[in-house]
Protein backbone atom coordinates (compact mmCIF):
# COMPACT_ATOMS: atom_id res chain seq x y z
CA UNK A 1 0.00 0.00 0.00
CA UNK A 2 1.52 3.12 -1.42
CA UNK A 3 2.57 5.43 1.53
CA UNK A 4 0.51 8.79 1.76
CA UNK A 5 1.98 12.05 4.62
CA UNK A 6 -0.88 12.97 7.28
CA UNK A 7 -2.60 15.97 5.89
CA UNK A 8 -1.20 17.42 8.52
CA UNK A 9 2.25 17.28 7.67
CA UNK A 10 1.20 18.60 4.30
CA UNK A 11 -0.39 21.80 4.96
CA UNK A 12 3.08 22.71 6.99
CA UNK A 13 5.20 21.57 4.46
CA UNK A 14 3.30 23.98 2.12
CA UNK A 15 3.03 27.03 4.28
CA UNK A 16 6.93 26.83 5.12
CA UNK A 17 7.42 26.22 1.21
CA UNK A 18 5.48 29.71 0.52
CA UNK A 19 7.04 31.10 3.17
CA UNK A 20 10.75 30.72 1.46
CA UNK A 21 9.22 31.68 -1.94
CA UNK A 22 7.98 35.40 -0.11
CA UNK A 23 11.14 34.95 1.81
CA UNK A 24 12.96 34.90 -1.68
CA UNK A 25 10.80 37.30 -3.70
CA UNK A 26 11.50 40.26 -1.12
CA UNK A 27 14.89 39.56 -0.59
CA UNK A 28 15.70 40.10 -4.11
CA UNK A 29 14.84 43.90 -4.51
CA UNK A 30 17.79 44.29 -2.29
CA UNK A 31 20.25 42.22 -4.11
CA UNK A 32 23.15 43.99 -5.93
CA UNK A 33 24.30 43.42 -8.96
CA UNK A 34 27.17 40.95 -9.84
CA UNK A 35 30.16 41.87 -12.43
CA UNK A 36 32.31 44.89 -12.91
CA UNK A 37 31.08 48.88 -13.15
CA UNK A 38 31.78 49.25 -16.95
CA UNK A 39 32.98 52.36 -16.54
CA UNK A 40 35.62 51.27 -14.12
CA UNK A 41 36.79 48.69 -17.13
CA UNK A 42 36.81 50.95 -19.69
CA UNK A 43 40.45 51.87 -21.33
CA UNK A 44 41.71 55.03 -19.59
CA UNK A 45 42.00 57.90 -22.28
CA UNK A 46 45.11 59.69 -23.02
CA UNK A 47 46.26 62.89 -24.13
CA UNK A 48 46.95 62.73 -27.94
CA UNK A 49 49.79 64.19 -29.99
CA UNK A 50 47.82 64.96 -32.77
CA UNK A 51 43.86 65.84 -31.98
CA UNK A 52 41.13 64.50 -34.07
CA UNK A 53 38.27 66.00 -35.31
CA UNK A 54 34.83 63.93 -35.86
CA UNK A 55 32.74 65.89 -38.73
CA UNK A 56 28.82 65.79 -39.16
CA UNK A 57 28.85 65.70 -43.41
CA UNK A 58 25.88 65.75 -46.26
CA UNK A 59 26.43 63.71 -49.20
CA UNK A 60 25.48 63.76 -52.83
CA UNK A 61 25.89 61.69 -56.32
CA UNK A 62 27.82 64.32 -58.64
CA UNK A 63 25.74 65.95 -60.88
CA UNK A 64 23.87 65.26 -64.32
CA UNK A 65 26.60 67.42 -66.33
CA UNK A 66 29.45 65.96 -63.90
CA UNK A 67 30.97 67.69 -61.03
CA UNK A 68 29.73 68.30 -57.71
CA UNK A 69 26.88 70.54 -56.94
CA UNK A 70 27.07 74.02 -55.57
CA UNK A 71 28.55 73.88 -51.82
CA UNK A 72 29.80 70.40 -52.56
CA UNK A 73 33.27 69.14 -52.79
CA UNK A 74 35.20 65.88 -53.48
CA UNK A 75 37.31 64.33 -50.57
CA UNK A 76 40.59 63.37 -51.78
CA UNK A 77 41.86 59.83 -50.36
CA UNK A 78 39.68 59.64 -47.77
CA UNK A 79 36.61 59.92 -49.63
CA UNK A 80 34.50 57.67 -51.73
CA UNK A 81 35.34 58.22 -55.94
CA UNK A 82 32.41 59.76 -57.67
CA UNK A 83 30.73 60.94 -54.65
CA UNK A 84 30.73 64.73 -53.39
CA UNK A 85 30.48 65.83 -49.51
CA UNK A 86 29.58 69.22 -48.21
CA UNK A 87 30.00 70.02 -44.51
CA UNK A 88 27.31 71.13 -41.82
CA UNK A 89 29.14 72.94 -39.27
CA UNK A 90 28.76 69.85 -36.96
CA UNK A 91 32.15 68.83 -35.18
CA UNK A 92 33.67 67.72 -32.14
CA UNK A 93 37.82 67.97 -31.58
CA UNK A 94 38.66 65.19 -29.58
CA UNK A 95 42.12 65.40 -27.35
CA UNK A 96 42.32 62.84 -25.76
CA UNK A 97 41.67 58.99 -26.30
CA UNK A 98 41.76 55.61 -25.70
CA UNK A 99 41.89 52.84 -29.36
CA UNK A 100 41.32 49.60 -29.14
CA UNK A 101 42.54 47.04 -31.73
CA UNK A 102 40.95 46.86 -34.85
CA UNK A 103 38.39 43.92 -35.58
CA UNK A 104 36.15 43.04 -38.33
CA UNK A 105 32.22 41.63 -38.45
CA UNK A 106 29.93 41.72 -41.06
CA UNK A 107 26.61 43.65 -40.04
CA UNK A 108 23.27 41.70 -40.44
CA UNK A 109 21.92 42.49 -44.42
CA UNK A 110 18.48 44.19 -44.26
CA UNK A 111 15.27 41.49 -44.78
CA UNK A 112 15.53 40.45 -48.25
CA UNK A 113 18.29 41.51 -49.08
CA UNK A 114 21.75 40.00 -49.80
CA UNK A 115 24.51 39.27 -47.47
CA UNK A 116 26.57 42.73 -46.27
CA UNK A 117 30.30 43.09 -47.07
CA UNK A 118 32.73 42.85 -43.98
CA UNK A 119 33.47 46.66 -42.40
CA UNK A 120 36.70 46.87 -39.85
CA UNK A 121 36.42 49.05 -36.91
CA UNK A 122 37.82 49.41 -33.55
CA UNK A 123 36.26 51.44 -30.33
CA UNK A 124 37.43 55.00 -29.01
CA UNK A 125 36.74 55.70 -25.41
CA UNK A 126 36.96 59.23 -24.49
CA UNK A 127 36.76 61.80 -21.30
CA UNK A 128 33.47 61.96 -19.38
CA UNK A 129 33.80 66.04 -20.16
CA UNK A 130 33.50 65.13 -24.16
CA UNK A 131 30.34 63.38 -23.89
CA UNK A 132 27.86 66.23 -24.90
CA UNK A 133 30.16 67.82 -27.80
CA UNK A 134 30.32 63.87 -29.20
CA UNK A 135 26.46 63.40 -28.37
CA UNK A 136 26.28 66.63 -30.59
CA UNK A 137 27.74 65.21 -33.66
CA UNK A 138 26.24 61.91 -33.67
CA UNK A 139 22.70 62.56 -33.82
CA UNK A 140 22.53 64.62 -36.74
CA UNK A 141 24.89 62.06 -38.80
CA UNK A 142 22.50 59.31 -37.97
CA UNK A 143 21.40 58.55 -41.64
CA UNK A 144 21.87 55.54 -43.24
CA UNK A 145 25.71 54.32 -43.90
CA UNK A 146 26.29 53.82 -47.21
CA UNK A 147 26.81 55.04 -50.93
CA UNK A 148 24.21 57.78 -51.55
CA UNK A 149 21.09 57.66 -52.94
CA UNK A 150 20.59 59.34 -56.43
CA UNK A 151 17.50 61.37 -55.10
CA UNK A 152 18.82 62.99 -52.32
CA UNK A 153 21.74 63.76 -50.11
CA UNK A 154 22.10 61.69 -47.13
CA UNK A 155 24.57 61.95 -44.18
CA UNK A 156 28.16 60.51 -43.34
CA UNK A 157 30.23 61.10 -40.32
CA UNK A 158 34.06 61.70 -40.99
CA UNK A 159 36.78 61.48 -39.02
CA UNK A 160 39.95 63.85 -39.60
CA UNK A 161 43.70 63.27 -37.98
CA UNK A 162 47.04 64.83 -39.21
CA UNK A 163 45.97 66.33 -42.10
CA UNK A 164 43.73 63.46 -43.58
CA UNK A 165 39.90 62.00 -43.66
CA UNK A 166 38.19 59.27 -43.52
CA UNK A 167 34.82 58.93 -44.07
CA UNK A 168 33.38 56.37 -41.89
CA UNK A 169 30.74 53.51 -43.34
CA UNK A 170 29.22 52.96 -39.62
CA UNK A 171 29.42 54.08 -36.25
CA UNK A 172 27.59 53.68 -32.96
CA UNK A 173 27.80 54.57 -29.00
CA UNK A 174 28.03 52.28 -25.80
CA UNK A 175 28.93 52.64 -21.84
CA UNK A 176 26.63 56.53 -21.83
CA UNK A 177 28.21 57.52 -24.91
CA UNK A 178 31.83 57.42 -23.78
CA UNK A 179 32.66 54.82 -26.24
CA UNK A 180 32.54 55.28 -30.22
CA UNK A 181 32.92 52.54 -32.70
CA UNK A 182 33.88 53.71 -36.22
CA UNK A 183 33.76 51.50 -39.18
CA UNK A 184 35.55 51.64 -42.07
CA UNK A 185 34.77 49.59 -45.57
CA UNK A 186 38.50 48.09 -45.54
CA UNK A 187 41.01 46.53 -43.69
CA UNK A 188 43.57 48.88 -44.59
CA UNK A 189 41.91 52.14 -43.85
CA UNK A 190 41.23 51.02 -40.70
CA UNK A 191 44.37 49.82 -39.75
CA UNK A 192 45.76 53.48 -41.30
CA UNK A 193 43.70 55.02 -38.92
CA UNK A 194 44.03 52.96 -35.98
CA UNK A 195 48.13 53.52 -36.60
CA UNK A 196 48.30 56.59 -36.48
CA UNK A 197 45.55 57.74 -33.39
CA UNK A 198 46.92 54.50 -31.51
CA UNK A 199 50.87 55.81 -32.15
CA UNK A 200 49.24 59.28 -30.80
CA UNK A 201 50.02 58.06 -27.10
Amino acid sequence: MPFQPPPRLSSVLASVLAAGVMLTVASCSHLTPLGPDPAATMPQPHHLRSPFILQDMRIQPPAPAGGCPAGYVTLPGGGSPGVCYRTTGTLVTITSAAVSPVSSFRPPPPPGQQAVPVQYGFWITLPAADVPALAAVIPTASGPPGPPTASAATSALTISVAGRTWVLVGFATRFTGRELEVSLSSRNQALQLHRILAASG
